[in-house]
C-alpha cells in the first residue's frame, strides 16, 4: 500500500486509462531520492493489466555510453526494427551497433517513436523508465523526442527522475514528502514498536521521505537520543553529498555551519562562519542551489534531510571546529544553554562533555 499518494496514483491511473482508450500521454515523476518515484512506477505496472509493459532504467555507470538506456528499454522489440521505414531502421540499427550508419539524432528519435507505435499496434503499451537522470544523453534525447510527439497510439510513457533530468515540453508531477498522518501510518506499518520520542524524532528528521521513514529505524548506528543527526540511508546521503560537493568550498563550509547550528539564526551562522574565514557571500551559491532559504533573519534548509546530509558529511575535526566557532559567537548570558551545548560538542572527553551539557540534561538541539 502506498500511504498518502492518492493524488499521484489517480493521475497515473488516468494516464493508463487514456492509453487504453487509444490516446497516448507521457509524464515525469520528479523528486528527491527515496521520495517514492519507483514505488509509483510499480503501481503503474500493477494497474496496467492487459497492457504490454516495457521497462528500462538509467544506469549511472553507463551514462557515457550512447544509446545504452534506449537499447535497454527497446531490446524486447528489436525484432520489429525491420518493419520501420528504411531510413529510420538504418538509423536505429546504427545507434545499437547492428549496422554501420551515420548518427542522425532526428531519425533515431523518430525511429524510437515509430518502434513504440509498432508495438502498440498489438494493444496499449506501457513504458516505464526509472532513474532517468542517469540515462545517457543520446537515449534521453531520443525518448523525450518521442514523448513530445505521442498522440493517438495508445502509449503511456512514464519517467521517474531527480531534478538533474531536464525534459522541456513533457508534463511532470512533483512528489513532495508525505503529510504527517501518512508518514506516521507508514512508520507504524514498517516499525510498529517504536516509542513515542523516537517516533517523533524520525518523523521530524525524515521530512516525510518514505525511504527515510522505512530505513532510519533500521540503521545499525542510529542513536535514538544522541545529539548528532540520524544516519541517512546510503542513497539519500550520496545524492545530497554529490550536490554539496559541486558548491564552492566556502559555501560547503557555510552549509556545514548552518547544519550544525541549532536555531537557524542567520546572524549567528554568519558570524561563526566568519571565525572560520568564510564570508557571508558564501551563502549565495547554497541558496541558489536550493539548500537554504533566508527570510527575516532566519535561515532554514530546503528539506530536513539536506541538513542531516550536510552535517554528516563533515569530518570529525571539522565538526569540532564548527561547534567551537558557534560557541564563540553566542552570548554567555542570553544563549547560555546553546553555548554550553556547542562547547560540549566541541570537546572530545566524554566526562567533560557531560559536565558542560549537564544543565541541559544532555539533550541536543532539535
Amino acid at each position: 500500500m502506498l500511504w498518502g499518494r492518492e493524488r499521484e496514483q489517480a493521475q497515473i491511473d488516468a494516464l493508463i486509462a487514456q492509453a487504453r482508450g487509444g490516446r497516448s500521454g507521457s509524464l515525469i515523476l520528479r523528486g528527491e531520492p527515496g521520495i517514492g518515484k519507483s514505488a509509483l512506477l510499480d503501481h503503474a505496472a500493477r494497474s496496467a493489466e492487459g497492457m504490454r509493459p516495457l521497462r528500462g532504467t538509467g544506469i549511472e555507470t553507463e551514462a557515457e555510453l550512447p544509446f545504452a538506456a534506449l537499447h535497454l528499454l527497446l531490446r524486447p522489440a528489436l525484432d520489429r526494427i525491420g518493419r520501420l521505414p528504411a531510413p529510420q531502421a538504418r538509423a536505429l540499427e546504427g545507434a545499437f551497433g547492428l549496422a554501420t550508419a551515420p548518427e542522425d539524432r532526428f531519425l533515431i528519435g523518430l525511429a524510437a517513436l515509430s518502434l513504440l507505435t509498432e508495438l502498440a499496434e498489438d494493444g496499449p503499451l506501457l513504458c516505464l523508465v526509472d532513474d532517468a537522470q542517469w540515462m545517457d544523453r543520446s537515449s534521453a534525447e531520443a525518448l523525450l523526442f518521442a514523448a513530445r510527439r505521442l498522440h493517438s497510439e495508445g502509449i503511456a510513457l512514464l519517467f521517474a527522475a531527480r531534478d538533474a533530468f531536464h525534459a522541456p515540453g513533457v508534463p511532470e508531477l512533483r512528489l513532495e514528502g508525505l503529510d504527517r498522518q501518512a508518514a506516521d501510518d507508514l512508520l507504524r506499518e514498517h516499525t510498529p514498536g517504536l516509542g513515542p520520542n523516537v517516533r517523533e524524532r524520525i518523523l521530524g528528521e525524515s521530512g516525510g521521505n518514505p525511504l527515510a521513514l522505512i530505513e532510519l529505524p533500521r540503521m545499525p548506528d542510529s542513536p535514538h537520543h544522541a545529539p548528532e543527526p540520524l544516519p541517512l540511508p546510503r542513497r539519500i546521503q550520496e545524492a545530497y553529498e554529490a550536490r554539496i560537493a559541486v558548491l564552492p568550498p566556502d559555501s560547503q563550509t557555510m552549509l556545514m555551519v548552518a547544519a550544525l547550528d541549532d536555531a537557524g539564526d542567520l546572524d549567528v551562522v554568519v558570524r561563526a562562519a566568519g571565525r572560520l574565514g568564510v564570508d557571508a557571500a558564501a551563502l549565495g551559491p547554497a541558496e541558489r542551489a536550493g539548500f537554504l532559504s533566508i527570510s527575516g533573519g532566519r535561515l532554514s534548509f530546503g528539506h530536513p534531510l539536506m541538513r542531516t546530509a550536510a552535517a554528516r558529511r563533515a569530518a570529525y575535526d571539522e565538526r569540532l571546529a564548527v561547534h567551537r566557532a558557534l560557541a564563540g559567537v553566542l552570548d554567555d548570558e542570553q544563549d547560555a544553554d546553546r553555548r554550553a551545548w556547542h562547547l560540549a560538542a566541541a570537546v572530545t572527553g566524554r566526562g567533560q562533555r557531560r559536565r558542560l551539557a549537564g544543565h541541559r540534561g544532555g539533550l541536543a538541539p532539535a
